[in-house]
């Protein structure tokens, strides 16, 4: 069943199903968590099991309106997204007005709505209309990872399903069995992944290696650089294509620093490769501070991603770092 597929969320999963397969479906349902957890998966899941001719309450994802639906051709699951940056009122309106229709085909007609905080000032108050009296035969499915940015009345006329971070051994289960990885490749993406399976899945290993290099020079170097040279660091990170990963790098490092300072063994790091350089590093001065400056960069990528100066935040981490 396509409900498997969806790795993790079996609580919202089983609830889905046992709600579709009774027909009990509420005519609107929010989504949300953090992205890459699944939502959009499973809400594509849910409107096909809307059409699926099996009636089980989840699709079968082999029957002749399964695979319409997955291919995008079946007029009665309907998908809509951001064009650009944002979904723009006529793409509402025309949802709107399927939403008042009976269904083409199936029982029942799905609308996903992904990334539904991108919708418009305008665009939303079309969406408001259509939620105010739906027929029992649609069913509205919103996608977002920032509820928040929802109108309340939006948000007060659906049920809300949330979707909490996915556990690192599941993930590297995930990874290992489904996604063929390597021991070490599945575990280092795991952990980096925050609990998101798209993260785990688009990492890429090239880039963090060669972000993990520039960060490990720079932490070996900590203890002889002046403040010219952490300006000119702080510069440098602030400008990297992605400041996110250079901070969740650094907190990795730090992270297997600690550990080894605390007598771990080689095989618990995420970094075993690299063992040697962060056993030096360990026995530092720099060790002695691992677990502060690991929290430290947590928080300058939590800055970051509320819109902090890049430069700024980085010049602040930089400087605890030098101590």
């Amino acid at each position: 069943m396509a409900f498997d597929s969806v790795v993790g969320h079996e609580v919202v999963r089983d609830l889905l199903a046992r709600s579709i397969r009774g027909g009990r479906l509420p005519p609107a349902l929010l989504l949300t968590g953090c992205d890459g957890v699944g939502k959009r998966t499973l809400a594509l899941a849910a409107a096909r099991a809307l059409v699926c001719l099996t009636g089980r309450g989840e699709p079968c994802d082999a029957c002749p309106a399964c695979s319409r639906a997955m291919r995008g051709i079946h007029p009665d699951v309907v998908v809509i997204e951001p064009e650009t940056a944002t979904i723009k009122i006529e793409q509402v309106r025309e949802m709107a007005r399927e939403v008042l229709a009976l269904p083409f085909e199936g029982r029942a007609r799905g609308f996903v709505v992904d990334d539904a905080h991108a919708l418009t000032e305008q665009a939303s108050n079309a969406l408001l209309k259509s939620l105010e009296e739906p027929p029992a035969t649609s069913h509205v499915f919103l996608v977002t990872a920032s509820p928040q940015a929802l109108l309340p009345t939006i948000r007060s006329r659906c049920q809300t399903l949330r979707f909490g971070l996915l556990p690192k051994a599941l993930l590297e289960s995930y990874l290992r069995e489904a996604g063929g990885l390597a021991p070490d490749e599945a575990r280092l993406r795991a952990a980096l992944a925050g609990g998101s399976i798209g993260a785990a899945l688009a990492f890429d290993s090239e880039a963090y290696r060669s972000s993990r290099n520039e960060i490990l020079l720079l932490l070996e170097r900590v203890g002889k650089v002046g403040t010219l040279e952490r300006l000119e660091a702080a510069q440098r990170l602030a400008d990297l294509e992605d400041p996110a990963l250079a901070l969740t790098t650094l907190r990795a490092l730090l992270r297997d620093a600690l550990l080894l300072r605390h007598g771990a063994a080689p095989g618990s790091l995420l970094n075993a490769d690299v063992e040697p350089r962060l056993a030096a590093m360990a026995r530092g001065a720099l060790g002695d501070r691992a677990a502060a400056l690991a929290e430290a960069a947590g928080e300058t990528r939590e800055a970051l991603r509320l819109n902090a100066n890049k430069l700024l935040s980085m010049d602040v981490l930089m400087d605890a770092i030098a101590g």
